[in-house]
C-alpha cells in the first residue's frame, strides 16, 4: 500500500502560481510512488485577516456563488443602474472563481475542509508523512505565527518535511525567531525556495538547508503542455504583460515601458488580469477572469513576456520565452525573483522599476539554451532531494 503524504500550502488563493505549484508538488509526489493529498486548510482565514487588518470573508458554497451571480446578471438586464458597478464586479468575481474551481476539481486531491487553526488542531488529518509545501508559507507578513504551516498539528511521531518553503525576505523580525526555531527543529528534512531563506533557517536551526526549485518547475514545459488546452486564446503574435503589485507598486512605469517595448517589437499587448483603474494600453486584449488553464495557454503562445511576478518569471523561463522580470530593487528585501534567476545564470532578464525609462539601454531578453539547461539541472537536484526526503 502506498504511503499517504499530506501537503500543507496556499493552494486555493486565487493566484495562478499558488494553484499551479500546489498541483505540481502533489503530482510529483504521486509520481514518486506515494499517495499525495492537499490539506484543504482555508487561507486566509479569520486569524490571518485579523493579523493583517483585513476583512474576513468565509468560503462560500458553489451554489451560493452561482445564485449571487444570477441575481447580478438579472439586475443588469433590468437596468438597475444604481448597483451596476457592484453587479459587474460580482459577475467578474464569479467567473474568476469558476475558472479556478474548474482546475481544482480536475487536478486537486483534497482532504476534508478546515476553516481555522482550531478545526485542524482538534481533528487533524492522518498521514504517514506530513509536508509543508511551497509558496510564501513561512513569510511572517502573511502567516504571522500560524502553527499550521509548520505542521504543528501532526502527531509527534510522524515525519515532517518541507519542500521549497519561502519566507520571501532576506531577514526575519526577532519576534518570530524563537517560535520559528521551535517549529523548525521538529522537521526531519528542510528545503526552501530561496538562498536567503536557507540562510535564515540554517542560522535558526544550526543545520544544513537545501535550496530547491519552486514546485511549478518540477514539471518541464512538455509536462505542463499535457494539461494545457490546445486551442490558442489569441491568434496574433503578442507580448504578454502579467503584473502583480502586492510586493511593490510598479505603476505607472510598467505601463509606459510595455507600450514602448511592444511597439518596438511589433507585437500586440495581451494583459493577464488587467491593469489598475485609470491605466490602459491602446488595442490591448485583456483577460480579467483567467484561471490556471488560461494562464498556461497565454504563456505557451506568447512571443515575449513582461512580468513583476515570481511565477510569471518561472513559467517564462521554463517555457523558453524571451522576457523581462521587473523588480523594485535587484538586491532588495523581496529576493524571490533575483535568487531564482541567479540560480539559473539568467540575471540579465532582471530590470529595476526605476530603470524602465531607458529602453534603448536594455539588456538582452533572450532565453539562452544554457539557462534552460541550468534549470534542468536545478530540477534534477530538487527531485533528488524530494525523493530522498520522502524515504526518511
Amino acid at each position: 500500500m502506498k504511503k499517504k503524504v499530506g501537503i500543507i500550502t496556499m493552494h486555493k488563493v486565487p493566484n495562478f502560481g499558488s494553484a499551479l505549484q500546489a498541483y505540481a508538488l502533489q503530482h510529483k509526489v504521486d509520481e514518486l510512488g506515494y499517495d499525495a493529498e492537499l490539506i484543504d486548510y482555508h487561507y486566509p482565514n479569520k486569524y490571518h485577516c485579523a493579523k493583517q487588518g483585513l476583512a474576513y470573508f468565509p468560503q462560500r458554497s458553489t451554489f451560493r456563488l452561482f445564485i449571487l451571480n444570477v441575481i447580478a446578471r438579472l439586475m443588469l438586464i433590468a437596468h438597475v443602474n444604481k448597483n451596476r458597478a457592484k453587479c459587474e464586479e460580482r459577475i467578474e468575481r464569479y467567473e474568476l472563481q469558476k475558472n479556478y474551481r474548474r482546475f481544482y476539481r480536475r487536478y486537486f486531491k483534497l482532504s476534508r475542509f478546515y476553516d481555522s487553526i482550531e478545526s485542524i488542531c482538534n481533528n487533524p488529518p492522518d498521514y504517514s508523512i506530513y509536508m509543508t509545501g511551497s509558496d510564501q508559507v513561512w513569510n511572517p507578513r502573511f502567516v504571522a505565527n500560524d502553527p499550521v504551516f509548520f505542521l504543528d498539528f501532526a502527531g509527534v511521531d510522524k515525519p515532517r518535511l518541507s519542500y521549497a518553503a519561502s519566507m520571501s525576505n532576506r531577514k526575519i523580525d526577532k519576534e518570530f525567531e524563537d517560535l520559528y526555531k521551535a517549529y523548525l527543529q521538529k522537521y526531519a528534512a528542510i528545503s526552501v525556495r530561496e538562498k536567503s531563506t536557507a540562510e535564515i533557517v540554517s542560522r535558526m536551526t544550526d543545520r544544513g538547508v537545501n535550496v530547491v526549485c519552486d514546485p511549478s518547475l518540477l514539471l518541464n514545459k512538455g509536462e505542463w503542455l499535457r494539461i494545457c488546452p490546445k486551442k490558442p486564446l489569441v491568434k496574433e503574435s503578442y507580448l504578454l504583460l502579467y503584473i502583480q503589485s502586492y510586493s511593490y507598486d510598479p505603476y505607472p512605469h510598467i505601463v509606459s515601458f510595455t507600450k514602448e517595448l511592444a511597439e518596438k517589437l511589433g507585437l500586440k499587448v495581451v494583459v493577464l488580469m488587467g491593469l489598475r483603474d485609470g491605466y490602459s494600453i491602446d488595442g490591448a486584449i485583456t483577460f480579467e477572469t483567467a484561471g490556471p488553464f488560461e494562464f498556461l495557454q497565454l504563456f505557451r503562445d506568447a512571443r515575449f513576456v513582461v512580468t513583476t511576478s515570481f511565477h510569471g518569471t518561472a513559467f517564462a523561463l521554463n517555457f523558453g520565452k524571451d522576457f523581462y522580470s521587473v523588480v523594485k530593487e535587484i538586491n532588495g528585501d523581496d529576493c524571490r525573483i533575483a535568487d531564482f534567476l541567479r540560480q539559473c545564470s539568467a540575471e540579465h532578464h532582471l530590470l529595476e522599476i526605476d530603470s524602465l525609462d531607458h529602453i534603448e539601454n536594455l539588456p538582452q531578453a533572450n532565453t539562452a539554451e544554457s539557462e534552460v539547461q541550468k534549470l534542468q539541472e536545478f530540477r534534477g537536484q530538487s527531485l533528488d532531494f524530494l525523493r530522498e526526503a520522502l524515504r526518511q
